[in-house]
């Protein structure tokens, strides 16, 4: 699993390879971990139950990704990883028509002033330019952070 950063004039755009859907959701948590706290570990010190629902992967990205934001935004809670107990991921290189569904828990700790750096805010993942589907080896995604 790999990310890299995008040129953009204004906002954070960022790619994401994987072998797997799951592989997205995993990175993606990377990638908003130093984008939100800087570099500094984040402990696994306690976890929030997730479940959401949407009717593809890129709307999943942008459901996932709001629930990590708005953990940290409203409560917050730093995630250092997730772990999913289950997800309904399209098998084979067509995305299967219907919603895609996952529950589990963002495992990570709170805010800590003291190791962890403030970071400006990101306001939203947006919808635009907003992908995520199978690729050559796997899935790839691109999202744009709204800052």
């Amino acid at each position: 699993m790999t990310h890299r950063f995008l040129a953009h004039t204004a906002d954070i755009r960022v790619a994401i390879d994987a072998p797997t859907l799951r592989g997205l959701l995993e990175e993606l948590i990377e990638v908003l971990r130093p984008l939100t706290v800087g570099t500094r570990p984040v402990r696994p010190r306690t976890a929030r139950e997730i479940a959401l629902e949407a009717p593809d992967a890129a709307e999943l990205l942008l459901a996932f990704s709001r629930e990590v934001l708005d953990a940290f935004q409203l409560d917050g809670f730093v995630a250092a990883r997730v772990e999913l107990d289950t997800l309904t991921e399209p098998p084979g290189p067509t995305p299967a028509p219907g919603p895609l569904a996952l529950r589990g828990r963002l495992i990570g700790e709170p805010f800590d002033p003291a190791r962890h750096e403030t970071q400006p805010e990101i306001k939203a993942l947006t919808r635009h330019g907003l992908v995520a589907a199978p690729a050559a080896g796997g899935w790839h995604a691109e999202l744009l952070f709204d800052v």
